[in-house]
């Protein structure tokens, strides 16, 4: 009787085991299901990041641009190990420096400090450099930061580690030992030229001021509450006033351009803003060398103030950059419309040279190059000298390939 109850016992239980596996194959099936319904929507492939829609472009808005997708030919990088964080910072024109969590013949542990290595794309090989951790940033004359933390996972603590364990820094100047150091908790931004911390206290120019840092003796930008921004030497003397609206436009920290020795405001918009007709005219050029203001505004393309107004129901973003050949702005969220456009002004003609966004953030010193970080990672060439170069350098390697 012991052994028939038990058996029975035994098979109760199993029969049990098999409907909870029925069931947790079924919830992980509506769980793929669900996952695959939601890929397809916001498109599972890391590039592009949204595919070009098929809905016809209206004649009056097509009449405002032309295709031109042969312009500026993208390169796949199969050999490139895969970056860890979005950041790739460029070393010269042709190398980069990021953070990776695996290589061909290493991969980190989960308490295991990164390593950093810098790829050169046109040999396609890559070394190691002797610093762990994560790179934060490389500045214009080779300043070097690296947090010294294992993180398996970007902006995470391992268990029992404290908030302490994450304010560690190494610091100095890449080819050279580094200094370790420690960040204050108040302080959390980075000065993108010298790779420093910095406080916006640091210039006390009053409540809900915004510092924004330039090159070492180029001074500062005050963003003031009011939307005016002003360029501020080093010896605290107001060079210049903007007056800025606001309500149009985010404005992200200068971006210098060291192959015309000035520096550009980036505005972003997304869809339209009642009363905000002009939404993406606030991206200039400016020089921090000039006494007098040397501000450079632009009339944008028509075909961003027709993206921005509601009777259009576009919802579309758009970021302008500046590269060698030019103004450019990517455009995403809007059907038909997405891409990189070109603004060639020796043609006199808006361009769009990608269907897909491409945000041009990853540019090289010289201009021509846009890095992306996907997987695998993809260049885009900007200048014709530099693909004629490029084309060159390809005719051997076989782990290289034209999009």
């Amino acid at each position: 009787m012991a052994a028939e109850h038990c058996n029975r016992r035994t098979a109760n239980v199993e029969a049990l085991w098999q409907r909870i596996r029925r069931k947790l194959a079924t919830i992980g099936m509506h769980a793929t299901l669900l996952c695959l319904a939601l890929c397809a929507a916001v498109t599972c492939h890391a590039w592009p990041t949204s595919q070009a829609s098929e809905r016809p472009i209206l004649p009056e808005l097509q009449e405002l641009f032309e295709e031109a997708v042969d312009t500026f030919p993208i390169m796949t990088l199969h050999g490139m190990p895969q970056p860890r964080l979005r950041e790739i910072y460029w070393v010269d024109n042709h190398r980069v420096i990021y953070t990776v969590r695996k290589l061909p013949d290493w991969e980190a542990r989960s308490d295991e400090r990164s390593k950093i290595i810098i790829y050169d794309i046109d040999a396609q090989t890559y070394e190691e450099t002797p610093y762990r951790g994560d790179l934060w940033c490389l500045g214009l004359e080779g300043q070097i930061l690296v947090q010294d933390y294992a993180l398996p996972y970007f902006f995470t603590i391992q268990p029992g580690d404290t908030a302490e364990d994450t304010r560690h820094f190494l610091s100095g100047t890449l080819g050279h030992p580094l200094t370790r150091i420690e960040r204050t908790p108040e302080i959390r931004q980075v000065d993108p030229f010298s790779c420093r911390f910095y406080n916006n206290a640091d210039h006390n120019f009053g409540k809900g001021h915004m510092l924004h840092p330039l090159r070492p003796g180029d001074g500062v930008l005050d963003e003031a509450p009011g939307g005016d921004i002003r360029l501020v030497s080093p010896e605290e003397n107001t060079k210049w006033v903007l007056k800025i609206d606001q309500s149009c436009n985010f404005l992200p920290g200068p971006v210098y351009m060291p192959w015309i020795n000035r520096y550009y405001i980036r505005s972003t918009w997304l869809g339209g803003k009642p009363g905000c007709k002009y939404a993406d005219r606030n991206t200039w050029l400016f020089s921090a060398e000039q006494i007098q203001i040397q501000i450079q505004t632009l009339t944008m393309p028509r075909l961003l103030d027709e993206l921005q107004k509601p009777v259009r129901g576009l919802g579309s973003q758009s970021t302008t950059y500046w590269a060698k050949p030019g103004m450019f702005f990517s455009v995403r969220y809007s059907n038909g419309l997405n891409g990189l456009y070109w603004v060639d002004e020796k043609a006199g003609k808006l361009k769009r040279v990608l269907k897909q966004p491409w945000d041009l953030d990853q540019i090289s010193p010289d201009g021509c190059r846009s890095l992306i970080n996907t997987n695998p990672p993809r260049l885009i060439e900007l200048c014709k000298e530099q693909m004629q170069w490029t084309m060159r350098s390809l005719q051997k390697p076989k782990h290289l390939a034209w999009q």
